[in-house]
């Protein structure tokens, strides 16, 4: 007597949370859910390259699923696909973004991160969905604001159907990476387009800057020393760099390792100059740590290389632990989860 097949048992999909977080940066869009008790990342790659507008064309990237845009006949990749057409074409990609906030040069600059958000945050769970979105501090050594990027990018959220909230690049990273430390101590951020900075104690920020210096910043000023191109640059540091390396240097290893002490003291100057500033300080009993994060933060020997000039030229308070994110590409749209997450369950 032939047995009958017990039919298979599903597999339940992991209950999906309420509230995302977005990390708006100038290299990546990322965007951060909870599915179960796992977060998960979607990331694209903030950047764009414009092909040939033929129907040819758009009939192989349509059957391909590569994300593209047409605007008064131009046809623009945009996403992880435009560095690999960049790269094939031997060009430069182009952003979206420049110094953190949207570009005020690429006039394609709008329809194309409206895309890029769309396609990381994809369709809210209800209508009003809370998502928090990062944005920069207000610049200390740059002549413009972070008003209009915020509205843009409130405008291309509300009309997906989620309820969105700014929250600061530097007060993420605490938020996603201290809650041992009840949310107390300072998060610095090292992006491609600035440096943000926040000091909290108790999740509340005590002051939160950004500086317009950094990944970018750091490409530009060795290609220049060095005659390389900033492509070339940035293929080094982001391949093979080490900071704590003292032998068999190369030209632009050596270059780079001096402008990276330059940003690091520059960054910390800045920071001691806001604490002069800051007119109620609490009184917090214990050393503050620090947490390390993004993607010029990411080099070998990074973490060690600040905590020398840290030691250095010293805060007027008490530093305790200097590390580095547990994630540091993901903290901020982890900790951006977390605001929202808050909120939800306040409903």
């Amino acid at each position: 007597m032939s047995k009958k097949k017990q039919p298979k048992k599903e597999t339940p999909s992991p209950q999906l949370h309420k509230g995302k977080g977005v990390d708006i940066g100038t290299m990546f869009v990322k965007c951060a859910v909870k599915e179960g008790e796992e977060v998960v990342f979607r990331s694209q790659r903030n950047a764009f390259f414009e092909v040939d507008h033929t129907d040819f064309t758009k009939k192989i990237l349509n059957n391909s699923n590569v994300k593209y845009i047409v605007k008064e006949n131009k046809l623009y990749v945009i996403g992880d696909e435009a560095l690999q057409f960049a790269n094939m074409f031997n060009k430069e990609t182009r952003r979206p973004l420049s110094r953190g906030v949207i570009s005020p040069t690429e006039k394609e600059a709008l329809p194309i991160m409206e895309l890029l958000i769309k396609s990381v945050v994809g369709e809210p769970t209800c209508e009003g969905e809370i998502v928090y979105f990062s944005v920069p501090g207000e610049p200390l050594d740059a002549d413009f604001n972070v008003i209009y990027h915020i509205k843009m990018i409130e405008g291309f959220l509300k009309s997906l159907g989620y309820a969105p909230n700014p929250i600061n690049e530097a007060h993420a990273i605490i938020l996603s990476e201290l809650g041992e430390e009840e949310f107390t101590g300072m998060g610095l951020s090292f992006g491609g387009g600035m440096v943000n900075v926040c000091l909290s104690f108790m999740s509340v920020p005590i002051f939160k800057f950004s500086v317009a210096k950094s990944g970018d910043w750091i490409d530009q000023q060795v290609a220049m020393a060095v005659n390389e191109t900033a492509s070339r640059v940035s293929a080094v540091k982001e391949s093979s760099l080490d900071l704590n390396k003292t032998r068999n240097v190369s030209k632009v290893e050596s270059a780079l390792s001096i402008y990276y002490n330059h940003l690091i003291e520059y960054v910390i100057e800045n920071i001691k100059q806001e604490f002069t500033k800051a007119k109620k300080m609490p009184q917090i009993a214990k050393p503050i740590p620090i947490i390390l994060s993004g993607g010029t933060s990411l080099p070998r020997g990074f973490c060690q290389r600040f905590k020398e000039i840290l030691d250095h030229l010293k805060l007027p308070i008490s530093v305790g632990e200097v590390r580095m994110a547990g994630q540091p590409l993901r903290s901020v749209a982890k900790g951006a989860l977390v605001a929202a997450s808050v909120d939800e369950d306040k409903k």
